[in-house]
């Protein structure tokens, strides 16, 4: 994520374009085969002069990668092409699940310097903004030693919410996103068929119609997890971020940076103009936004970040409430994988996931862990469909989504060898011949899938990956915005004592054990309560606010 002065910035970035980045022949020739990651290479297109081999590698050392809930098959066979080419460095690779994960993590930190190099580190805030993962500013003007090339030209910056332009010295970049994900709805064709629907709802009102009908069938309408993972960072969060999204929007009014502000850029926030018609408009390469005065407009409950008595809340939260009707019985205990199990054995009509979905179903009918049934269970066929609009008076633009990059690479942080080493072995990763190797293991495992076109230039994508990609509809993003849907829907921030105050209220809403004004007012109070321990979590003071447009001092 990006940092300015120790501040941990929302993860996650700007929305994915609806085509495949261009791509180039794939250079698998081994001529930038890696030496020193500082060294200069000729270019990836000049060939090596006849009679000479290109040099040998002459790195050295041990990679150590534990990434969540990823591919074990995958990742070792982007490791073994690596060491390949580096002999003298040996890559190992040990992926844990995802229930735990965050715990771990901080528990390696806890017992001095882990001996782990290469995490997902988007759950870990504190950490981050305690500096304990490498800074990848720096390493983008180093030659990728696998293309001949900056390193920063194998990104699609733009794709990425990156302006390089904009970063001071003081600016920090702790993890890498060039993967991508755009949140779709998935949906069982022969259960929609069954119940006289022809075509998916394009309106939450014609969405809410096809669940009555399912629900009148003895289905399950959406298989949402609910337990508090879901809730805060999961199927369900997405959903209460993304349709909070519909009714606040105006939120880039308060919090983009002014002239007078030390974040504003020129070139870019000098020539912004507001269009609810653009669904890109707020994207992080078309305007910068001013944290201290999203923080300022949180106390002063300013527009979109007053809460209680704001119709805009309160349609929203209505509208919220009716979708959240149709989950799984007991859903505040319903686990991500089980409620997958209902959308897979065909007991549910829908779920919430990514175009990978595309790819994975088809391996998970026959995982009998992942279905529960001996020899897996029959295939149905399924579609896809975007996020259907809420729709009144108070809504201020259609339905956007969460399409952005994502990977959150993090890099611990260690002596300036091993953080060279690591960051070589993510250049391989984004080259053009490291990223074939993983999009063809990706394919043909039984556990991976990418879940959206990669933000890397030049790369060659299997036909299938790529001809899928361009199905998927872009509708906006709604990710890695200082939005109020963002930091208010759930709590405050990502403060986790908010949030856990939040999961209680919601789950009382829900149940009808409070009306609509009072889950406002009760959220406005959890926010009132919450926003100065969240500042100082995130190194912020009160006093930072009284003039939003200087830089905030470091602590």
């Amino acid at each position: 994520m990006i940092k300015r002065k120790g501040f941990a910035i929302l993860l996650s970035i700007v929305m994915l374009l609806s085509i495949l980045t261009a791509c180039a022949k794939d250079d698998s020739s081994g001529k930038n085969g890696g030496n020193n990651a500082a060294a200069t290479k000729a270019p990836a297109d000049t060939e090596t002069p006849a009679g000479t081999e290109a040099p040998a590698s002459t790195l050295t050392g041990n990679i150590n990668i534990s990434l969540m809930n990823a591919s074990s098959s995958v990742w070792n066979a982007v490791a073994n092409a690596y060491m390949a080419k580096n002999p003298g460095v040996k890559v190992n690779v040990d992926n844990k699940p995802p229930d735990g994960y965050k715990e771990w993590l901080t528990a390696q930190f806890a017992a001095g310097e882990p001996s782990v190099d290469i995490v997902n580190n988007n759950e870990v805030g504190g950490l981050v903004n305690d500096g304990k993962f490498t800074n990848y500013y720096p390493y983008f003007d180093k030659t990728n030693n696998y293309t001949g090339k900056p390193w920063s030209e194998s990104f699609d910056l733009k794709a990425m919410g990156i302006n390089l332009e904009g970063v001071s010295t003081e600016d920090t970049l702790f993890n890498l996103n060039f993967e991508s994900v755009q949140i779709v709805w998935i949906y069982n064709k022969e259960i929609f068929q069954k119940v006289g629907i022809t075509e998916p709802p394009k309106t939450f009102n014609e969405l809410i119609d096809a669940f009555k009908k399912v629900e009148e069938a003895g289905y399950t309408p959406l298989a949402l997890a609910g337990d508090a993972k879901s809730m805060w960072s999961g199927q369900a969060g997405w959903l209460v971020r993304i349709y909070a999204d519909q009714y606040l929007r105006d939120y880039i009014n308060v919090t983009r940076s002014q002239e007078q502000d030390f974040s504003f850029v020129p070139g870019i926030d000098d020539t912004y103009t507001y269009d609810l018609t653009d669904p890109f408009n707020d994207s992080n390469s078309n305007v910068t936004k001013n944290e201290m005065r999203l923080w300022k407009a949180i106390k002063d409950k300013e527009g979109p970040f007053k809460i209680a008595g704001n119709p805009q809340w309160k349609a929203y939260s209505e509208n919220l409430k009716t979708l959240f009707n149709y989950v799984p019985e007991g859903f505040f205990g319903v686990k991500e994988e089980q409620a997958y199990n209902l959308f897979l054995t065909g007991k549910a009509a829908t779920m919430v996931g990514t175009p990978g979905s595309y790819w994975q179903l088809p391996k998970d009918f026959a995982d009998e862990a992942k279905t529960g049934a001996k020899g897996g269970v029959k295939p149905f066929e399924y579609g896809f469909f975007n996020m259907p609009s809420m729709e009144g008076p108070e809504v201020m633009a259609p339905a956007r989504t969460i399409q952005i990059p994502v990977g959150f690479y993090g890099i611990v942080n260690k002596d300036a060898k091993q953080n060279e080493l690591n960051m070589d072995f993510m250049m391989y990763m984004t080259s053009p011949e490291g990223y074939l190797v993983y999009a063809e293991a990706t394919q043909n495992s039984s556990d991976a899938a990418l879940s959206g076109a990669p933000a890397l230039k030049d790369i060659v994508l299997p036909d299938e990956m790529k001809s899928a990609f361009a199905d998927f509809e872009p509708i906006g993003n709604t990710e890695g915005y200082s939005s109020a849907a963002n930091n208010l829907a759930r709590g405050m921030w990502d403060h986790q004592p908010s949030i856990q105050d939040w999961v209680g209220l919601v789950q009382r809403f829900f149940a009808g054990q409070v009306t609509t004004d009072q889950y406002l007012e009760q959220l406005q109070a959890n926010i009132d309560k919450y926003m100065e321990p969240a500042m100082k979590e995130m190194k912020r003071e009160l006093s930072d606010i009284e003039n939003p447009e200087r830089r905030p001092p470091e602590r």
